[in-house]
């Protein structure tokens, strides 16, 4: 492939450059929050043990927010704070039996997005200590909130579904 530049050596590391890197330094980006393998003791499960007695789950997210840090102060306000959300996480797992790890998932997604700076959750829940020769078994979701939002604002044409 010819050269179109003058005096241009072309090195390719795989990575795409904007062409109007100067321009992006005053924009918002996104960040991540990280919360790796949080195991918690819940009441979760369909089979009768389960209901019984609480068992080990483990609960990683990442979670995309909007960059606005160069405009923030230090306040644990101004972002999307991991220790507010192991807090309810916590309060989450303690609070009565939960059927299954979708529907614990759901919560999640729901206390996530009320945070209007969060854009999408990548979520895997596992349970822990179902099967003596698995490390784990469970799921792994990701959600955008466009898509989310979208999605709970139809949730009434399920149980209108119901009904018919």
């Amino acid at each position: 492939m010819p050269n179109k530049f003058k005096n241009v050596s072309v090195i390719s590391t795989g990575s795409w450059v904007p062409p109007n890197l100067k321009n992006l330094s005053n924009s918002e980006g996104i960040y991540q929050v990280q919360i790796n393998e949080l195991v918690l003791m819940a009441s979760i499960g369909i089979h009768d043990h389960e209901k019984i007695k609480k068992q080990r789950v483990s609960i990683s997210l990442s979670i995309k927010a909007v960059d606005n840090l160069h405009k923030v102060n230090e306040s644990i306000r101004n972002v999307v704070s991991y220790e507010i959300i192991i807090k309810n996480l916590k309060k989450m797992c303690s609070k009565g039996h939960i059927e299954l790890l979708e529907t614990l998932s759901e919560k999640i997604f729901d206390m996530c997005f009320e945070d209007s700076r969060i854009l999408s959750v990548w979520m895997k829940l596992e349970k822990l200590d179902v099967f003596q020769d698995t490390k784990s078994v469970g799921i792994e979701i990701v959600r955008e909130r466009n898509d989310y939002i979208g999605k709970k604002k139809d949730s009434n044409s399920v149980a209108k579904l119901k009904k018919k």
